[in-house]
């Protein structure tokens, strides 16, 4: 751990952009977009694991103010570690702009993220900061790292080295100051060996290398910590009251092999909220039946119930066996690629989300995969 901070003690400061640019943030804000405010996290058992990583670790690398690599399977939670990686570090009371480099079209991923000047292409009709100066400040969290195509890793890279930005058209760099959290649920490592991810930018961002372990891998009292922070996030999300768990239930939910991760805890929480009606019988508690028949987990299936695992089974189809496409390489890739994009979509029947859960890849790669295939 020691090595921690002498990385980040060893990292020159970041350059302060000039305040007449940084005023100007809100004003080029793209629609739909908008940085949000931080907040502190409660405090904690010092013990207590965040997404099966030590709190202590987690809370020490939110402090250095250095750039992190999270890695993980689909849906394990690298979006809410990030955010609470910045809401415990200095910059909390800054922007937190998160970003998914597998959802932007290739063309326009450059203007998005470094943005661009007016008249810098056809439709450049005023000037546009990009997302890594509207997180001025504060921290970027670049998800889905692994899907940037080679141009961009090479911006990124200077984005890293040097902490300024080249915009689309413009005359010369801008400096920044921002912290960039990258997450990813490839292995960068194979990509590197494959000649797919740059060498220098990987060992650039594995300065400090957060791995999120598969919710079903995580023990039972942070599942139940888990389980009581979505619960409180879903009540007022929907303006109810929160559910209340009997052990049974919460037995239950430790025994679950959850496929879905955070995600499919979060919707079985959320069914419940919605169609349970909690606000009516305040005092009632969530038992198995409950679980059973409304967050549909719980009863019999292959697995040993509903997705409940017996000792050594892995839910199938979740993991390896469509998951290997990602480590495929060479002419015949994106043959195999669309080949298990296609199993994966037969498997979901016909659920691109689904799909892409099981190969551990976001939505967006499957039909990417389809259409190169």
């Amino acid at each position: 751990m020691s090595q921690l901070v002498v990385d980040a003690a060893a990292r020159p400061a970041p350059r302060r952009r000039d305040r007449d640019v940084a005023a100007s943030v809100g004003a080029f804000a793209p629609g739909g977009i908008r940085p949000s405010r931080g907040r502190r996290p409660d405090g904690g058992d010092a013990d207590a694991t965040i997404a099966s990583i030590p709190r202590a670790r987690v809370e020490r690398v939110a402090a250095c103010g250095c750039d992190v690599l999270v890695t993980g399977p689909t849906g394990t939670g690298k979006g809410r570690l990030a955010r609470r990686l910045h809401d415990a570090s200095p910059r909390a009371h800054r922007p937190f702009v998160a970003v998914n480099a597998g959802a932007m079209p290739e063309g326009l991923l450059d203007s998005h993220l470094f943005g661009h000047v007016q008249g810098a292409f056809s439709d450049a009709h005023r000037h546009h900061l990009g997302l890594v100066r509207e997180a001025e400040g504060g921290t970027l969290f670049l998800d889905e790292v692994g899907e940037l195509p080679p141009e961009a890793q090479v911006r990124l890279l200077r984005l890293l080295e040097e902490r300024e930005v080249q915009p689309v058209g413009g005359l010369g760099p801008v400096p920044v100051d921002v912290r960039i959290v990258a997450a990813t649920g490839r292995d960068l490592a194979a990509m590197v060996a494959a000649g797919t991810f740059r060498a220098d930018l990987f060992y650039r961002l594995e300065v400090i290398h957060l791995r999120v372990a598969p919710l079903r891998d995580r023990g039972a009292a942070e599942i139940d910590r888990l389980t009581e922070e979505l619960a409180a996030e879903v009540a007022r999300a929907h303006g109810r009251a929160a559910l209340r768990l009997a052990p049974e239930a919460r037995a239950v939910l430790h025994r679950h092999d959850w496929p879905g991760n955070v995600r499919e805890l979060r919707s079985v929480l959320e069914r419940l909220a919605i169609l349970l009606h909690p606000d009516d019988d305040p005092d009632r508690e969530i038992g198995p039946a409950d679980l059973r028949s409304i967050g549909r987990i719980g009863g019999p299936d292959t697995t040993g119930g509903a997705g409940i695992r017996a000792p050594g089974v892995r839910t199938p189809g979740s993991d390896a066996a469509l998951g290997d496409a990602l480590r495929t390489h060479g002419p015949r890739a994106p043959v195999r690629r669309a080949r298990a994009a296609r199993a994966a979509l037969d498997a979901a029947g016909g659920n691109v989300t689904a799909a892409a859960r099981r190969l551990g890849v976001h939505r967006s790669t499957v039909h990417r995969w389809l259409a190169a295939g």
